[in-house]
């Protein structure tokens, strides 16, 4: 086994083929101070590899390393996990970004849309939780970091079955958060909107263009008429007007992970915490409502 480095935080991350896992893991691995060892992984080695390969340039199998796991399949986070383990030592940071979004309109959607996107976003973030947890408890130290969204608590009229996922994600992690917290394991829980990633590119020119193609597959002029409204109500957050730059995400994570004491939540634009204050700050949930119905 190898000697472990003590000098440098070991970091794994979920989901690194393209958008925020791949921005954030490679903004960690080329800290000039060099205090990250990034494992930045993914489920599609043999297509997916090659573009972050390139990245990468010389801090590849230095400060990054890449590597295979699916987030569904116990057996590829227990490889992922030993191997780190028996190389390093430890696993100080896990970074929960794998995830999928939304499929359709959920009247319509078939129930194994609800399953899969459930099964990577939720369960695979447990997987994962559950894997390290032991490790950080043995060192008495520990960040773990789920990437929510904005949609963690804020539920838009469209993608159902993501943000039903997302909801999940946070109350098990507001459930873990407190016991974790008597090891030095601090849980935070990240609540992005948009970020301008080449993922956010795969759904067309702008998230405008996004919504308006997700809305054409709502059965019924009513409910395409109605829920159009809806998602034009509040352009910061749901047409992309409130766009984040990924250095900027990825600094705020690693923030987070430097620091002693983190929050359990954090949002990353004034456009989020707006919305945050307006929710929690209402018990009876009628002001998110009267919000969206607004037209």
């Amino acid at each position: 086994m190898a000697s472990p480095v003590a000098s440098s935080l070991v970091i794994l991350i979920t989901g690194c083929a393209q958008g925020i896992g791949k921005e954030v893991a490679l903004f960690l691995a080329r800290d000039p101070q060099r205090r990250f060892k990034v494992y930045a992984t993914m489920r599609n080695m043999a297509t997916r590899q090659e573009e972050l390969k390139t990245e990468a340039g010389n801090i590849l199998n230095d400060t990054l390393f890449i590597r295979e796991l699916d987030v569904t399949k116990q057996e590829t986070i227990d490889n992922i996990v030993k191997e780190i383990i028996d190389m390093q030592g430890k696993i100080d940071v896990l970074v929960n970004n794998a995830g999928i979004p939304f499929k359709s309109w959920w009247e319509t959607d078939p129930m194994e849309a609800y399953y899969e996107v459930m099964e990577v976003n939720y369960f695979g973030c447990v997987r994962m939780t559950r894997a390290v947890i032991p490790y950080m408890k043995e060192k008495r130290n520990g960040r773990i970091l789920q990437i929510s969204s904005v949609s963690g608590f804020h539920g838009i009229p469209l993608g159902a079955s993501y943000i039903a996922s997302k909801f999940a994600l946070e109350g098990f992690s507001e459930s873990i958060a407190p016991p974790l917290r008597k090891f030095n394991i601090w849980v935070s829980v990240i609540q992005p909107g948009y970020v301008a990633t080449d993922m956010i590119k795969q759904f067309g020119d702008n998230p405008t263009d996004a919504f308006a193609k997700a809305a054409g597959i709502i059965p019924g002029e009513e409910e395409r008429k109605i829920v159009t409204n809806m998602l034009t109500s509040d352009p910061e957050i749901v047409v992309g007007n409130d766009m984040l730059d990924p250095q900027d995400l990825a600094k705020q994570l690693q923030d987070v992970i430097l620091s002693p004491k983190s929050d359990f939540r954090y949002q990353t634009s004034k456009a989020i915490k707006r919305l945050a204050r307006e929710k929690f700050v209402d018990p009876t949930g009628n002001a998110i409502m009267n919000a969206w119905l607004k037209q």
